[in-house]
């Protein structure tokens, strides 16, 4: 009751108001409804597309599309068509929905073909099936490497031979397809090599060739290591070992020191691979042995018969033969092969930078290090490296700057500026002020002298005028101090009393017309014009209807205290007394 109420006294207030003032209260809603729309949509975040599927084959790009289209998702295409980018929140979600559906096919197939057989297949088809699954589950496995974008493997098997010694060898080929901005130098080309060898039966690493998108051969026949180019090929791979460890080494230590990205090592070793075999052989006479001693005595007695007289002689030989063994010391030297040689190590050490205010700009100021720390960080180079200066190593810390093109980036995206250049507090305000603008037109719309005074009375008075005067009872007489209410608490009163501004809610009989010779009320007049009756034709004429009702109730109350004198004196006591007490509870 009281929701149709207050409806009806809107809709007595509204229709009180003029065209002009009509259009300017929906103006002015519509105006605020509009601009909090735009303000909404545009601060709403664009639909930022992420990509779906890169790289895909023209049918597998048609079918998606279809799937997408039938799912009402909306997409977009680039790379003419090879592409697919959709709304960055529905990637994963789409990606999902579009495996269940075997989507994409990729071109190639795995073992999954063998999920439907055929009875009336042939060996060569099942043959053919199998290496198009080997190829397809080798092409899968090798695609999945990070710096690898798709790979392609061929296999080659030949028919079983009646003898080993005409049986051919098992030969593939891999081609990769490297993401863009990644090199093959990341890439472990025999680890490839082996994984392709070791899924074929009967192949071998060599007979592996891998090539990129470009045709380039990554792959490189392994040199027989009894070979010259065998030995050359282990010496750099040995070099680079070497360099590519303490390299990290003194990277590592640099890094906790000075943080990341604000150091680069670059070590080049010098190895010796000399091959030197040496034999000493050393004597030493004074600690000579004998080995072997031999002696022989002869004795011989002989008479010389030609001479008168004889002459009897004898012979006395003896000999002594020794063998002495000198000691002999055989060293046989063979030198290492790949010792370091030399050691060059080059160092390049950022400064420190700070974010100073320079004509009211922030900007990232380089700070150069100290001698002193320079020398500490050469030192801590030298002992990673195992400095030796009898190599004639040579050890090179530079402090250079850095360049800071990221830095400063990342500080425009940080650095706060003024509250009225911030995109979002500037739509926030032109939400404020259009609801500022609304409040203070529907502000000055209803306080208007003349609205105000529409409103007051479409909540006073009844829609019929006044009630008959035998429908009042004693219960809807209205107080004195309900009389006595300022002009804003008027607006206030309720609609459903009777005759509100009226002390007893009839009318004398002496505003009533004569109609037909019986005194009957206009049911159709407004109060004002029954009250209008008592006051004089120039002063109605001279006075608006708000001061024509403040007269109407002084008279009333003025009426009302002359025909009940005392119960008004003891009213006015009470609402002295409620006063006084009121404004002692405050202090």
């Amino acid at each position: 009751m009281a929701k149709l109420q207050i409806f009806d006294q809107f809709k007595a207030f509204f229709g009180k108001l003029t065209l002009t003032q009509k259009i300017i209260m929906f103006g002015s809603v519509a105006a605020v409804i509009v601009f909090i729309f735009v303000i909404f949509n545009l601060s709403k975040p664009n639909n930022e597309y992420s990509v779906l599927f890169t790289s895909l084959e023209n049918g597998d790009a048609s079918k998606i599309v279809q799937k997408l289209k039938e799912n009402k998702i909306d997409y977009q295409l680039a790379d003419n068509g090879s592409t697919i980018l959709v709304e960055k929140s529905k990637v994963y979600d789409t990606r999902l929905t579009l495996a269940g559906d075997g989507l994409p096919e990729s071109g190639t197939v795995g073992y999954e073909i063998f999920d439907k057989t055929n009875l009336g297949m042939s060996e060569f088809v099942q043959k053919l099936n199998y290496r198009r699954a080997l190829e397809g589950e080798l092409s899968r496995t090798i695609g999945s490497i990070d710096e690898v974008k798709k790979a392609r493997v061929h296999i080659v098997i030949p028919e079983r031979a009646l003898f080993d010694k005409d049986q051919k060898k098992t030969t593939a080929s891999v081609t990769l397809h490297l993401k863009s901005g990644r090199s093959s130098d990341k890439i472990d080309i025999a680890g490839i090599q082996n994984l392709v060898s070791s899924s074929v039966e009967g192949m071998s690493t060599k007979d592996v060739i891998v090539v990129d998108q470009k045709g380039n051969v990554l792959s490189k026949k392994p040199a027989d290591e009894g070979t010259l180019a065998g030995l050359t090929a282990q010496q750099y791979e040995q070099q680079k070992n070497i360099e590519n460890y303490l390299s990290s080494k003194v990277q590592s230590m640099l890094d906790g020191v000075l943080g990341n990205g604000n150091s680069e090592v670059r070590v080049n070793a010098e190895l010796d691979f000399t091959q030197i075999e040496k034999t000493i052989t050393d004597f030493d006479p004074e600690k000579q042995v004998a080995r072997s001693e031999q002696s022989i005595s002869e004795n011989s007695e002989s008479v010389d018969s030609l001479s008168y007289p004889t002459v009897s002689m004898s012979k006395n030989q003896s000999n002594q033969i020794s063998n002495y063994e000198i000691p002999k010391t055989v060293e046989r030297i063979v030198k290492e092969v790949g010792n370091v040689k030399r050691l060059s190590v080059a160092a390049l050490i950022n400064g420190t930078t700070k974010v100073v205010d320079k004509n009211g700009q922030k900007v990232i100021q380089y700070i150069p290090r100290t001698d002193e720390e320079m020398q500490k960080l050469t030192d801590i180079v030298k002992n990673a490296v195992g400095y030796d200066q009898q190599r004639n190593d040579q050890i090179s810390v530079i402090n250079v700057p850095f360049d800071n093109t990221y830095l400063e980036e990342e500080l425009k995206e940080t650095i706060p500026t003024n509250w009225w250049e911030n995109p979002e507090n500037i739509k926030l305000l032109l939400l404020v002020a259009a609801i500022l603008i609304a409040i203070f037109l529907m502000y000055r719309l209803l306080h208007s002298k003349q609205i105000k005074e529409k409103i007051r009375i479409a909540y006073s008075l009844p829609e019929n005028g006044l009630m008959p005067a035998d429908g009042f009872s004693d219960n809807d007489k209205i107080e004195l101090d309900d009389i006595l209410l300022n002009d804003d608490d008027l607006m206030l009163l309720p609609a459903e009393l009777p005759d509100q501004l009226l002390l007893e809610g009839a009318v004398p009989e002496r505003h009533l017309a004569k109609i037909d010779g019986s005194s009957q009320p206009f049911p159709n007049a407004s109060m004002v014009e029954y009250r209008g009756d008592s006051i004089e034709a120039p002063e109605v004429s001279s006075l608006g209807e708000e001061a024509i009702m403040k007269l109407e109730i002084k008279r009333k109350i003025k009426e009302y205290m002359e025909a009940n004198t005392l119960e008004a004196v003891k009213l006015l006591r009470s609402m002295i007394h409620s006063d006084i007490e009121e404004k002692i509870g405050k202090n």
